[in-house]
């Protein structure tokens, strides 16, 4: 099988014409035309190329396409993920999916509550998360995230960072009886 990238016009004529010298360079001038036309083809592919992009293409087409929550602070792999999902996001804008993708792709492990599940105040709505990665920058990015993301009437109660660890936790306990003390230590 011929590869266009590699075809000469002279293959699909008879070989009486195709062994002439000016089809011949004729031919190999059409396929240099090809292989330049198939290169900025190549270069101008944008959006079905978002995994080979850099941070610099992502940000230009962040920008372009208004995705939401994007920040040119983020990881290569978050901004590619807001960047692929900014078309999905704008099919539901303004509902609580919209909130719960953003939230997910911004810290990972998180949740969006609303009022009712927690027994807030109505209209309101929290986050929960439990992503050890999260900063005072994060929330402060997510917060003004949030705001451009959530549907008008919705308002954040707060972001809560549920962090666990484990921890040996040691007792000591004091027994006085008179002048006389008695340390215990329990184990």
């Amino acid at each position: 099988m011929i590869k266009l990238y590699d075809a000469l016009i002279t293959q699909s004529l008879p070989d009486i014409l195709g062994e002439q010298p000016w089809c011949i360079a004729l031919a190999k001038v059409i396929r240099k035309q090809i292989r330049k036309t198939m290169l900025a083809g190549e270069k101008s592919r944008t959006y079905s190329a978002i995994d080979q992009g850099d941070h610099k293409v992502l940000d230009v087409l962040a920008a372009e396409m208004r995705t939401p929550g994007y920040s040119e602070s983020f990881s290569l792999q978050v901004k590619r993920s807001l960047v692929k999902g900014t078309l999905a996001y704008y099919s539901h804008a303004g509902t609580a999916e919209a909130l719960k993708v953003v939230c997910a792709e911004i810290f990972g492990d998180a949740a969006v509550l609303e009022w009712y599940e927690y027994n807030g105040r109505p209209g309101y709505f929290k986050i929960t998360t439990n992503s050890p990665s999260v900063t005072d920058n994060t929330i402060n990015e997510f917060i003004k995230t949030a705001e451009r993301v959530k549907r008008l009437s919705a308002k954040l109660d707060g972001i809560e960072v549920a962090l666990s660890a484990k921890q040996e936790i040691f007792v000591a306990a004091v027994l006085h009886t008179g002048t006389r003390y008695t340390f215990r230590f329990i184990n």
